[in-house]
């Protein structure tokens, strides 16, 4: 077995074991802080004892912390053999927020600890390293604060030494995962399979090792349904990031939902305006449509059979609001007297003239004239 400070170097090459350890089983131990530190505030410069307890099996000492800087450079750090009596001092500055993790000699995961922590000033700051100067090497991402279910994260790197190796680590999750790009490429567009609701955060190392700076975090949500079939993520050359952005900006699931949803309702309301203005303007029309009176007839006064009745003179039609006209004695009867009866003439038809029409044509006139007067 390969000494503390050995193993300490070749540390970012044991994560590529982890994906192939969650296939086997998931979690193998699982780590946490002793003495019930429940606090996501870590002092700077302290130290904390942690245990590995056994889940399905110990681990393979000697165990190693991930701390996964948000915005920074990840550490990892050896923090000793015995799995019951394990230790880690906090050497970052104060206000770093950090994703935590253990892992054993062969690469097996503890799992990521479920608070994301935040270094707070300790009694002292003499454990503070000093500001790095070397080469740029670094990570940044298109999205830097919500990322949906199924939605691209566009993750770009630069500088280092290619072949590159991506590390996803979110929160209370029971391993991370890492992905080897091309060896000529330094982007990759993961499409987002995390659990809503919590955090990840993406590193990268290079083939010497070496952490680049700069590690993106974001928080998860949307659906619990994480298969996002027909979606896959890839990697491609820096030439090709321009062509993925617009992709990876593109709408959430339940944000097109409600686009259609609300394109929907719209041309349903406009549907039902229009169909409401159509029945109004037929109701107006209605309103003032007229209709014209028939010429009417007046009758002599004598209603004995062999009597002669005339027929008046037409008049002008006369125009009044579209209503049904009552066939009443009265009201034929006030409108009859107001116009003169004209003296017998050519018009003049004797009743018995109608003997000849067929039932019930000569009664109902007989009938009516008598009415009527």
């Amino acid at each position: 077995m390969l000494p503390p400070d050995g193993i300490l170097s070749l540390a970012p090459l044991l994560l590529v074991f982890i994906p192939l350890i969650r296939a086997q089983g998931g979690l193998m131990f699982e780590w946490g802080f002793a003495e019930g530190w429940v606090s996501s505030s870590l002092a700077s410069c302290r130290t904390f004892p942690i245990t590995a307890d056994p889940v399905i099996a110990h681990g393979t000492p000697p165990f190693y912390m991930m701390a996964f800087a948000v915005g920074g450079t990840p550490t990892t750090t050896f923090i000793g053999t015995n799995e019951s009596h394990l230790a880690w001092s906090v050497h970052h500055p104060i206000g770093t927020q950090l994703v935590l993790g253990v892992v054993d000699s062969n690469g097996h995961s503890g799992g990521i600890d479920k608070p994301l922590y935040t270094v707070t000033e300790g009694s002292t700051t003499e454990c503070l390293p000093e500001a790095a100067t070397e080469p740029v090497f670094k990570i940044s991402a298109n999205v830097t604060d919500a990322l949906d279910t199924c939605e691209p994260w566009g993750l770009t790197i630069e500088g280092g030494a290619p072949p590159y190796t991506l590390t996803l680590a979110a929160l209370n999750s029971p391993d991370v995962r890492n992905i080897t790009l091309g060896p000529n490429d330094t982007v990759y567009t993961y499409i987002n399979r995390a659990d809503p609701g919590t955090h990840m955060i993406a590193s990268a190392s290079d083939r010497n090792g070496r952490w680049a700076t700069g590690s993106p975090l974001v928080r998860t949500q949307g659906s619990a349904d994480v298969n996002c079939l027909g979606l896959v993520s890839s990697s491609s050359n820096g030439t090709s990031i321009a062509q993925r952005a617009p992709s990876s900006q593109s709408m959430s699931r339940r944000t097109r939902i409600a686009i259609i949803v609300a394109a929907a309702m719209g041309s349903l309301l406009l549907c039902g305006l229009g169909i409401c203005a159509m029945q109004c303007r037929r109701w107006l029309h209605s309103r003032h449509q007229t209709t014209h009176i028939a010429p009417f007839r007046t009758f002599s006064s004598d209603c004995s059979s062999d009597a002669r009745f005339t027929v008046a003179a037409s008049f002008p039609a006369v125009p009044i609001k579209s209503q049904s006209i009552s066939h009443t004695r009265n009201r034929w009867a006030t409108f009859v007297t107001q116009f003169p009866r004209p003296p017998p003439g050519p018009l003049a038809v004797s009743l018995r003239d109608l003997n000849g029409l067929p039932p019930p044509y000569a009664d109902t006139i007989a009938q009516n004239r008598c009415s009527l007067l």
